[in-house]
């Protein structure tokens, strides 16, 4: 069994490796290690959109994710949270937690009134993606939670940037949308048909 070892690898590159790892071997079983829990959960995640079977067991300092080697079809709970959900509509980038320049509090009042208006809305955007400090703004004591849960419960794909919030330290407080990663992210933006950043 074909072993990839990622640890002390950014995202996106343990997906990446097992990308590779999966095509240079189709159909046996592959090992990956990796060291924190996002690129663990982004290498189940991908495997499970492959077809393929993905468990995980904690080692010494490390998680073993054990990959199937059997292909089928991609598992259904990954297919609208993953691909081709934006195809055809808008995707708004986040990179922050205030919008525009000056003032930090207008700022903030800003992107709270711009999200809750999100709501109000009969148009919606397909998928909101947050990276950088825009993640702040899926935490547990964001002051827009509730709005991010309701614009989920209407369809619309919430993806986190999972270094992000692991470089913000708020792995632990996040509570609004998918944690995700940069391969995820990509593919969203680059299927969308208009990609609007706030």
């Amino acid at each position: 069994m074909k072993k990839v070892d990622c640890r002390g690898l950014n995202c996106p590159e343990p997906v990446l490796m097992t990308k590779k790892a999966l095509s240079d071997q189709p159909g046996r079983k592959l090992n990956v290690i990796v060291d924190n829990e996002t690129a663990r959960e982004n290498v189940i995640r991908f495997a499970r959109k492959q077809g393929r079977d993905a468990q995980w067991q904690q080692e010494a300092n490390y998680f073993l994710v054990t990959i199937a080697g059997e292909t089928g079809q991609p598992a259904a709970e990954e297919l609208p949270a993953q691909k081709g959900k934006s195809e055809g509509q808008s995707v708004l980038f986040i990179s922050a937690d205030e919008m525009g320049r000056g003032s930090r509090e207008l700022g903030t009042i800003l992107m709270r009134n711009f999200i809750y208006t999100l709501t109000k809305r009969e148009e919606l955007p397909g998928a909101i993606v947050f990276m950088n400090s825009g993640v702040k703004l899926s935490i547990a004591d964001s002051p827009v939670t509730e709005e991010l849960a309701e614009l989920e419960q209407k369809g619309v794909q919430i993806l986190v940037c999972g270094t992000c919030l692991d470089y913000y330290a708020l792995k632990e407080k996040h509570q609004a949308g998918l944690v995700s990663n940069m391969y995820d992210i990509s593919d969203l933006l680059l299927e969308a048909e208009r990609v609007v950043t706030i």
